[in-house]
């Protein structure tokens, strides 16, 4: 009898959403047409399968077009190279097949090569946000419940175990995590049209960037298993020392990135139903065998993902956190840091938009991030964090402004963390004589959720005229001045909201601690204060009888 099978190029696995706002089902191909309605999102019903797909077809368009640099890219941007797809397609699509060939043999998508047996898991243990056995004992899965997936149709079942194999976290002895690490974050570059989204090809040509170069970058047939791991043997790492997988191991291509295979899974099929994600009828997968020891990933550096560096100088993804994403985090996503001590490093994806800002504009198009991903506490899922921010890309100027906008992010970002720094001290001593044993929690929380929250758009809507109209050395001091002031507002509006409003009730003692308190913030926050000087403010020059020669401008607060 024939096996049930998907072919993930061939098939319509991807559903999708329509400029029209019609929702349908989707080849690889259909993703990227632009004509009549056409697809402008991915429409799972969670926002991690959205983010696997999109990454899963961003790894495809690389295979079928191996752009080696940004004019290639731009030749793919322009649709010259439209006619490979199909050819892509044709070629790539035996290697792609969820359960092998008719006869359930050979490679199958995402999964060892070599069958084995054992006892099958729950398909939905595959989500990443399923608890485990020790959850199920201490009964601690109260928010993500037990039982919810019993059976999933073929391309739920094959996007998922996609999105296990890209994001795996922690899983207990021998089962690796990610070649990112586990829970990394995920930054997509997002096109608008007319306030709106573009068509979804377009989201996909903004995040491929050339991974193809040199005499040893291109993957002819009989080397395409470089970059799909489960066309030949899985490289365990069950050794002493374990086998470790590199981005330059002769074994891998730069385009295993997309098709990382840390689990050692097979899928068990059985009988046919509702896919209890989609409601969508057919075959079903009701569980997976595992084996541990699968591969090892080292040193990678994925295209949609920013890293940071330990001391050692050795690189790792960001993660994202429970919390909201705030301009502090943008910064180090968007821009980047390369202070010794604070290194950020933005994906690829993201610094290809220096030189693409011509092409993204002649297309009428705006851009804004997505940044994506699970917040995990070590092997658990805490939630998945999807947050969609500006990007302030330079109307003309090119690398100048660019580097004019990223220099100021990073300058008042670090002003404002300044100012956070000083609220909280003021805090801790107007509310407890400076005895606090943490100033992370409780009312430090809410005064920084608070402070971040009241100077975001102030933050972005500055860097945005630098964006449309530059700046010079005046107009950069007077953009000083104003972040310096909003900040100030916020941190002296927030102290009094946590503690001068306490006056009226309280003793001599706590007063007087409370307005002393108030004075050191205030005192910090003057256009006069360090804070100010490393804004780069203007600062009074005085002559020898103390008359002020040249000074920028000092109005209050």
């Amino acid at each position: 009898m024939t096996s049930p099978n998907l072919n993930m190029l061939t098939d319509p696995v991807f559903p999708v959403v329509g400029v029209s706002g019609l929702r349908r089902w989707a080849s690889f191909a259909e993703l990227l047409d632009e004509s009549g309605d056409h697809p402008v999102g991915f429409d799972w019903p969670r926002g991690d399968l959205n983010v696997a797909s999109a990454e899963f077809a961003i790894g495809i368009l690389a295979l079928i077009h191996r752009p080696t640099d940004e004019k290639d890219w731009r030749a793919i941007w322009d649709d010259r190279g439209a006619a490979a797809v199909g050819d892509g397609i044709n070629w790539l699509a035996p290697f792609f097949n969820l359960f092998g060939d008719a006869e359930g043999e050979g490679p199958r998508f995402c999964q060892d090569l070599e069958p084995f047996g054992g006892e099958p898991n729950a398909v939905e243990s595959l989500f990443i946000d399923t608890p485990g056995a020790n959850g199920r004992e201490k009964n601690a899965d109260l928010m993500t419940h037990r039982d919810r997936f019993p059976a999933l149709g073929l391309p739920a079942a094959a996007i998922t175990l996609y999105a296990m194999q890209q994001f795996a976290p922690p899983g207990g002895r021998g089962n690796r995590t990610s070649m990112r690490g586990g829970g990394p974050m995920t930054t997509l570059v997002l096109p608008t049209r007319n306030g709106g989204p573009a068509p979804l090809k377009r989201l996909l040509l903004l995040n491929l960037v050339p991974l193809f170069g040199g005499a040893d970058g291109w993957l002819e047939d009989d080397a395409i298993g470089r970059a799909l791991p489960w066309l030949n043997p899985t490289i365990t790492s069950d050794g002493k020392p374990p086998r470790d997988v590199a981005e330059k191991d002769p074994a891998a291509h730069p385009a295993q990135a997309f098709f990382g295979m840390p689990r050692r899974i097979r899928l068990v099929a059985d009988g046919e139903g509702l896919c209890s994600l989609t409601g969508r009828h057919g075959p079903l997968v009701t569980g997976f065998v595992q084996k541990p020891w699968g591969t090892n990933y080292s040193v990678w550096t994925h295209p949609t993902t920013p890293y940071r560096q330990n001391k050692d100088e050795t690189p790792y993804t960001v993660k994202p956190k429970p919390g909201r994403f705030g301009y502090r985090d943008w910064v180090a996503v968007t821009v980047g840091r390369d202070e010794r001590a604070d290194r950020a490093d933005p994906a690829k994806v993201v610094k290809a938009l220096q030189s693409r800002g011509r092409d993204i504009r002649r297309f009428g198009f705006g851009i804004r991030l997505l940044a994506a991903g699970w917040a995990m506490n070590n092997m658990e899922a805490e939630r998945f964090f999807e947050s969609v921010q500006p990007l302030h890309l330079p109307a003309n100027g090119g690398e100048d402004r660019g580097r004019e906008i990223a220099e100021t992010a990073r300058r008042f970002a670090d002003a404002a963390d300044a100012a956070m720094r000083l609220l909280r001290s003021a805090l801790n001593e107007a509310l407890f004589g400076g005895q606090a044993k943490s100033t992370d929690a409780g009312p430090f929380a809410e005064a920084t959720d608070a402070f971040y929250e009241r100077t975001e758009q102030a933050f972005h809507e500055a860097l945005q005229s630098i964006a449309d109209d530059g700046i010079d050395a005046e107009r950069a001091n007077g953009l000083a001045l104003d972040w310096l002031r909003t900040i100030r507002r916020a941190a002296l509006a927030i102290f009094d909201e946590h503690a001068t409003d306490l006056l009226p009730g309280a003793d001599v003692k706590d007063a007087d601690r409370i307005t002393r308190a108030y004075g050191q913030l205030f005192g910090g926050l003057t256009e006069r204060a360090k804070l100010a000087v490393a804004l780069g403010i203007a600062q009074p020059v005085r002559t020898k009888g103390g008359a002020v020669a040249a000074t920028a401008p000092l109005e209050g607060a």
